[in-house]
């Protein structure tokens, strides 16, 4: 709804915008680009950052799992309005009315050194969407009771993981491995 960022803060380290003329990495694109690098999370202490908000809060968490070797973080997110509204439909409605709105995100990243010359990666990102309503509601007509109700749930989700692999073979020649796994999902 325009109030939050795509990407949370917390977990980006980079953020490029290329409008035009673009590098060969980026395989031939038509329109703009926007690279988004995730942090590497700390290799020598832990470190972590919360923020609780009128509706919503984060929590990011990094460190090292083995010093000077392998770190890790993970940044997370969930809105709440959801929860805000309950009171609100409540006492406008009892307990026949039920309907919200959230999200929540995760992003982790694991980082490990074997070289100087050798690296690897493993990232990923998990979210949701959902909007619900739950309706309920009971009448007479001619003595006879009518119970009504409705549910409706939307939502979406995404996921996807990355496993990299980065080699650097001499000082002007490098790989990147990659294997990538992606899923969305639509419900209503």
């Amino acid at each position: 709804f325009g109030f939050f960022s795509v990407f949370p803060a917390d977990a980006i380290s980079n953020v490029s915008l290329i409008k035009g003329g673009f590098p060969a990495r980026y395989g031939g694109r038509l329109s703009s680009v926007l690279d988004i690098s995730l942090k590497e999370g700390n290799m020598k202490e832990f470190e972590g950052e919360a923020s609780l908000g009128i509706i919503s809060s984060r929590l990011s968490l990094e460190g090292p799992i083995v010093k000077n070797k392998t770190s890790f973080i993970v940044s997370g997110r969930r809105t709440y309005g959801d929860l805000l509204l309950q009171p609100l439909l409540k006492l406008s409605d009892g307990d026949n009315l039920r309907a919200g709105y959230y999200f929540y995100d995760l992003n982790a990243k694991i980082n490990h050194i074997f070289s100087e010359r050798s690296r690897l990666y493993l990232s990923g990102y998990f979210g949701q969407d959902k909007l619900y309503v739950k309706d309920k509601s009971e009448y007479t007509y001619e003595s006879v009771t009518y119970k009504s109700r409705n549910e409706v749930n939307i939502g979406w989700q995404n996921a996807t993981g990355a496993l990299r692999w980065n080699y650097l073979f001499s000082n002007k020649l490098f790989g990147n491995f990659i294997a990538t796994y992606s899923k969305y999902n639509f419900f209503i």
